[in-house]
């Protein structure tokens, strides 16, 4: 006997299914907000207690917490009763791969405010945050410490999830001395130095960046990391035979993307190479995380985007280096290699 395919939903249902993106959105933000799921575990607790412990209006959090419970972020039963699932349990702040910080961010000021101006996006091809604020992203984040504090934790959430997917898919061995250029706050890089202990380190930020990294976070790398402050627009570090990039191309235009490579290359010895962790838009005609990820670069920044392969060929051809693989990981994002052309 054969599963029966699912039928579609009329067109008036699945553009209402697809509108109501935004309840999800900001309900898993606004639980995020409040810590729901580090007042909950794998045992069934009654919504009244959780809203104590989180300092939330029972009957409002029961409604948003029964919604979230029909997508599989929560399980109730019995009755006004809830406890975690799989998937919820990334919403607890200390899970291994935790997204709390990542679901926090989408309801930030910064965040909400640039999508109000997504048909001017659209219109004009500028971002939505120059449009509500006259300024660039990076600079509202300045002015905002607490949601640039939010901001930094959900990057680190997404380096988390993806760090051992990176270290397991790309042999690290080859490389003497490797800069992990815009790394935050180098959870990636000692990740990287602990799988290979024989590797040296750069980790190179921002001063306000790189001076609030965690005193634990390079850990037995003993003698083997060394922490700059810098702008990669200005300079990358010395003596280094490979460049690391976690999310940071798909943040700037192809004109500030050739400013940056340009200034590796120009460091780069004859058989070093410069690694891009990105994802890469395919030809797959469905939904993919590359595709979304897009549209928050199209909203969210000055140009930046998620590049095809072409498209990364043609970006490191213009400074003077050779695409020579993709390496594809466990996650979204894969491991763009490029040699000295």
């Amino acid at each position: 006997m054969t599963d029966r395919p699912t039928p579609a939903l009329p067109p008036p249902l699945a553009m209402m299914q697809l509108l109501f993106g935004k309840q999800l959105t900001y309900s898993l933000s606004g639980v995020a907000r409040l810590g729901v799921a580090d007042h909950m575990d794998g045992t069934a607790k009654p919504v009244e207690d959780i809203a104590a412990r989180c300092g939330a209006h029972a009957p409002s959090l029961y409604r948003v917490m029964r919604m979230l419970a029909s997508f599989g972020v929560f399980k109730e039963g019995p009755a006004r009763h809830f406890s975690l699932t799989p998937v919820g349990e990334l919403l607890k702040t200390d899970a291994p791969g935790s997204l709390r910080y990542m679901a926090m961010m989408f309801g930030e000021e910064f965040s909400t405010r640039a999508y109000e101006h997504i048909a001017a996006c659209l219109r004009t091809g500028g971002d939505g945050v120059s449009e509500a604020y006259g300024k660039q992203i990076w600079e509202v984040l300045g002015e905002r410490p607490s949601q640039c504090g939010t901001f930094q934790h959900a990057m680190t959430n997404s380096t988390s999830v993806a760090a051992p997917a990176i270290v397991k898919a790309y042999d690290f061995s080859g490389i003497t001395r490797l800069a992990d250029v815009g790394g935050g706050h180098g959870l990636l890089l000692a990740a990287i130095l602990r799988a290979n202990p024989k590797l040296q380190g750069v980790l190179f930020d921002r001063p306000e960046v790189v001076g609030s990294v965690p005193q634990d976070q390079f850990a037995g790398c003993d003698g083997r990391i060394a922490i700059e402050p810098g702008s990669f627009f200005e300079r990358v570090p010395d003596g280094c035979d490979a460049y690391l990039m976690k999310h940071i191309i798909h943040d700037w235009s192809d004109e500030h993307c050739r400013t940056i490579l340009t200034l590796m290359r120009k460091k780069l010895p004859q058989d070093g190479r410069v690694l891009l962790c990105e994802m890469v838009v395919t030809d797959e005609p469905g939904p993919t995380p590359a595709k979304l990820l897009d549209i928050e670069m199209l909203v969210m920044t000055v140009g930046g985007k998620e590049r095809t392969e072409q498209e990364f060929r043609e970006l490191f051809a213009a400074c003077g280096l050779l695409l020579s693989r993709i390496v594809p990981t466990a996650r979204p994002i894969s491991v763009i290699e490029a040699v000295p052309a």
